[in-house]
C-alpha cells in the first residue's frame, strides 16, 4: 500500500510508467523445473492470478516485454497465448514481446531496441528481476521491483519488494501496486 508522504516520488513514477520488462525464472515461473525421471520432460510452474495482473496492466495501455536467459519453449508458450486473447486480435492490446537466451547487458540491448520501436524511453518504464542477469535492466529501469525471494543484490537496488514470490503472485502484487498509485478500481477494467 502507497500511503506516506517519502512514497510520493515513487507514486508518481508508476504513474508514469508506459512499459514493463518481466523476467521469466523466479518472476513469471517459481524458478523450481519438474523433470519427469524417465523421458526427461520438463514442467515449470506459475500462478495464474499473475497471469491476470498482465492483463490488468494490458487494460491500461502498458506494454509488457519479457527477456529471459532461458532457451526454452516455456516462455514463448506463455507469450503466444497473451498474444492471442481477444484483445490483442481486436487491436485493443498490443502484443507481449518475448526475448530469449539473454543475460546482463544483452537483455538491456534488446530492451533498447525494443523500446525504440515502441517510442518509449527507460525512464518510462519499470523492470521486475530476480537475480544477477536482471542487475543491468533494474538499474536503468525507472522503477526497480524484486519478488520476495530475490537475491539480495537484487534487493539492495530495488525500490519495491513484493510480498509474494516470484512466480506466486509477485507480478500481481506490482501490477496491484501500479492501480493503487493510478487510483484505478480494476473492477472497471476490460479484461478480454
Amino acid at each position: 500500500m502507497i500511503n506516506s508522504a517519502k512514497d510520493s516520488d515513487f507514486k508518481e513514477k508508476l504513474k508514469k510508467i508506459k512499459a514493463v520488462i518481466f523476467d521469466a525464472d523466479g518472476v513469471l515461473f517459481t524458478g523450481r523445473a519438474f523433470v519427469h525421471p524417465e523421458t526427461g520432460e520438463m514442467l515449470k510452474e506459475r500462478s495464474h492470478i499473475d497471469g491476470q495482473g498482465i492483463s490488468l496492466l494490458r487494460a491500461l495501455g502498458i506494454q509488457i516485454v519479457f527477456v529471459t536467459g532461458e532457451k526454452t519453449g516455456f516462455l514463448i508458450m506463455i507469450c503466444n497465448k497473451l498474444n492471442s486473447l481477444p484483445s490483442v486480435e481486436n487491436g485493443k492490446w498490443q502484443k507481449v514481446g518475448c526475448f530469449l537466451g539473454l543475460q546482463g547487458e544483452n537483455k538491456v540491448k534488446a530492451i533498447d531496441e525494443w523500446l525504440a520501436g515502441k517510442n518509449i524511453s527507460w525512464q518510462e518504464c519499470a523492470a521486475m528481476g530476480d537475480d544477477l542477469a536482471d542487475f543491468q535492466m533494474l538499474k536503468k529501469s525507472a522503477v526497480a521491483i524484486a519478488p520476495a525471494q530475490a537475491e539480495k543484490v537484487i534487493k539492495n537496488i530495488a525500490d519495491y519488494v513484493t510480498e509474494r514470490e516470484g512466480g506466486n503472485g509477485a507480478i500481481r502484487d506490482f501490477c496491484n501496486l501500479i492501480l493503487e498509485a493510478r487510483g484505478v478500481d480494476p473492477t472497471t477494467l476490460a479484461l478480454r
